[in-house]
């Protein structure tokens, strides 16, 4: 086969995202794997493999070539020049036998599923969280519009790869799309990065609990907050809560948000690089991850291949990814997400049990694994 696939989320603000991570790891999959398909991976601009975004993607092997694509410096209508009206006709020209699009989100200035493909169509859908937080996401009409038109579009797609159970089911939902063309292919974890800490590497000198995820408002954080507070009220643990994720809101805010909060005890890394999220997972005593909805929630997975215990939610993806090795709360009730950290906590054995448990559970999770079934995927839909 000729696989084309849309390498560009890799040069968007969404490269250290989940669409990127998932592109970027896939992409890095396969081309270890398979040497017998032709892979033509779509950029923009004359960077080619040069180009920081791409160069993490390693030296091509044979088999792989980049196919520019244009990008007209248009500002926010950048992406659908590139990707409605330049990539169509490149398709067309193309002697390929499929085209994946490895995401789209609720952005209309950010690349998605094109309006026209000639070639068979594989679309990964990652979430409908815009659905799932109508009040929440997709504020601006033009938003809602373009997001509309990207579901009718995968909605056409030959075969949907979704990143778990409850995508699937949300996919069949939303997009009306057969059973038969939604297939679930779970995402991995980089084992190189993300991986529990050696032995005899002493502990943070600060015990914390981490969350990761900024402000997006489907991660909770007012939950983690709240939670935390309740923890060092009603506790004499000495631990820290440590914030990672941008936003906006002053310290004050935080306060407000969770009252009884100790201000002093809260840590905020408004940007960390992925070596330095992986030092804190591994360091952490405990992650905190009470999102309300996710497609897959990749964090929950690096934080327990990092050995950190996990205390998550309920919701969607979630008990699909931490299996039993979390402890796991509805996202909100912030009382028992109090008593499952403390429990975690306080509990060592407990403790313990967890991290091995998280260790063990996300060994299960490869990009090899992801990059053998998407193989499958594109076979199915090339024919």
């Amino acid at each position: 086969m000729r696989i084309l696939i849309d390498a560009t989320p890799l040069q968007t603000g969404h490269r250290t995202r989940g669409i990127g991570t998932y592109t970027r790891e896939l992409l890095k999959a396969l081309l270890a794997l398979d040497r017998t398909n032709d892979y033509l991976l779509l950029a923009h601009g004359e960077e080619h493999a040069s180009s920081p975004a791409l160069a993490e993607l390693g030296p091509l092997p044979a088999n792989a070539s980049l196919v520019r694509l244009p990008r007209p410096p248009l500002g926010r209508l950048a992406a659908f020049a590139s990707h409605q009206l330049a990539l169509p006709a490149l398709l067309r020209g193309q002697r390929a036998d499929l085209f994946h699009a490895p995401g789209f989100v609720a952005a209309f200035s950010v690349p998605g599923v094109p309006w026209h493909c000639p070639l068979p169509l594989v679309v990964t859908l990652h979430d409908f969280i815009p659905l799932h937080l109508p009040a929440l996401f997709n504020d601006k009409t033009i938003n809602r519009v373009w997001y509309r038109q990207q579901m009718r579009l995968a909605s056409r797609a030959s075969r949907l790869i979704c990143v778990s159970q409850a995508t699937r089911q949300d996919a069949m939902r939303f997009l009306g799309a057969p059973a038969e063309r939604c297939a679930v292919i779970y995402e991995g974890v980089d084992r190189t990065v993300f991986h529990a800490a050696p032995p005899d590497q002493p502990p943070a000198s600060s015990p914390y609990v981490l969350f990761v995820g900024g402000d997006y408002p489907n991660k909770n954080r007012p939950a983690a907050l709240a939670a935390f507070a309740r923890l060092t009220q009603a506790t004499t643990l000495p631990h820290h809560l440590v914030l990672v994720g941008r936003d906006d809101a002053p310290a004050e805010a935080l306060a407000q948000t969770a009252p009884g909060l100790d201000l002093r005890r809260v840590r905020r890394v408004q940007e960390a690089s992925q070596a330095e999220l992986a030092r804190l997972y591994r360091q952490a005593d405990l992650f905190l991850f009470p999102s309300t909805c996710e497609g897959f929630g990749l964090p929950l997975l690096e934080a327990m291949a990092s050995g950190a215990p996990v205390v998550a939610s309920t919701a969607s993806s979630l008990p699909e990814v931490a299996g039993p090795a979390a402890l796991l709360v509805d996202p909100h009730d912030v009382a028992g997400l109090a008593a499952a950290m403390l429990h975690a906590l306080a509990d060592r054995a407990l403790h313990a049990r967890l991290r091995a448990a998280g260790l063990a559970r996300a060994a299960q999770f490869t990009w090899q694994a992801a990059a053998e079934q998407t193989l499958a995927v594109y076979g199915r839909a090339a024919r």
